[in-house]
């Protein structure tokens, strides 16, 4: 009875917010605005306004929203947001959908994978009226794009992050192998992603133990792995992070005697990198880590299914 409550006051107030923000200008606060639900979306194509004649389509991409404006900060509102860019006679055009925020048109240029350019967006009206129709600008990487409209709610800028929102605190089985030859695991390990406003995120590992390894039960410590970018090609986020300073406390206890208790930064070796991918999976995330330890003959690779 409490989830059905909550839910249905969910969905109460995401209708409200809808309704308000779009019928606010410069005069015009809006208070209690509700970021969407933290439940993904999935593209909405029935309810798109087609575009005639606008050439051919070269880029389709799907992604999810952060808002900000002079009422409220960097607020999440949900996934499923599309971009299409398109060509004609060599000139670009970019299109932007959302269910929340409306529709999109824009002029832009495309140079060294930065977009820029100028158009409208035609948000939905309030209690079911007329949509209405604002001047805006587009800016940014390919992958994380700002539509600036200078006349709502004194300047909102929407902010179309490209692939889907990992931030979180996600928990699971640490798969761990050791040397190419040796397997381990360790329950419960907790990694948290943190996201930056650069569209990068942080990767917090916890401390876990593997016990009884060929080098006895191993203690491996917290670190984090800062600005992690997002790579297209690998569809994921990831980093070659042994910059010379980032470490890790190793220590090994066997037969009762400690054979190491110390620090070791993460290093890399010849064309084997350290380096860490995070992507989205069913349960939540799925993060591979790949690294060297200080002079160590051996690679240690990490696999965890995390769930939120």
């Amino acid at each position: 009875m409490k989830q059905t409550l909550f839910f249905a006051v969910t969905l109460f107030l995401a209708a409200s917010t809808i309704l308000t923000l779009t019928a606010c200008g410069d005069d015009d606060p809006v208070e209690n605005v509700t970021p969407a639900s933290e439940t993904p979306a999935a593209p909405d194509s029935e309810d798109k306004e087609e575009v005639p004649d606008e050439g051919e389509l070269i880029h389709e991409f799907a992604g999810w929203l952060n808002v900000s404006c002079r009422y409220f900060p960097d607020s999440y509102y949900g996934e499923g947001a599309v971009v299409r860019v398109y060509r004609k006679d060599g000139a670009y055009t970019c299109q932007f959908h959302d269910k929340t925020w409306g529709d999109g048109r824009f002029d832009i240029t495309m140079e060294n994978r930065q977009i820029n350019g100028t158009g409208t967006l035609v948000m939905p009206g309030q209690h079911g009226g007329e949509a209405k129709s604002y001047e805006a600008t587009m800016s940014g990487p390919m992958t994380r794009i700002t539509i600036s409209v200078p006349s709502v709610m004194g300047g909102t800028n929407i902010t179309w992050n490209y692939g889907t929102r990992l931030g979180g605190t996600f928990t699971g089985t640490n798969n761990v192998n050791v040397g190419d030859t040796y397997d381990y695991s360790a329950e419960n390990v907790v990694q948290t992603v943190t996201l930056n406003p650069d569209g990068t995120v942080n990767l917090t590992v916890s401390q876990y133990q593997l016990m009884g390894t060929v080098m006895g039960d191993l203690t491996l410590g917290q670190y984090t792995i800062n600005n992690i970018p997002f790579n297209q090609q690998k569809n994921g986020y990831y980093k070659e992070y042994a910059n010379g300073s980032l470490k890790i406390h190793f220590k090994a206890v066997k037969d009762g005697e400690t054979t190491y208790d110390s620090d070791f930064l993460f290093t890399n070796k010849e064309d084997s990198p350290t380096s860490v991918l995070i992507k989205p999976s069913g349960t939540g995330l799925t993060v591979e880590n790949k690294f060297w330890l200080g002079n160590m003959p051996f690679p240690i690779t990490a696999v965890i299914n995390g769930t939120k």
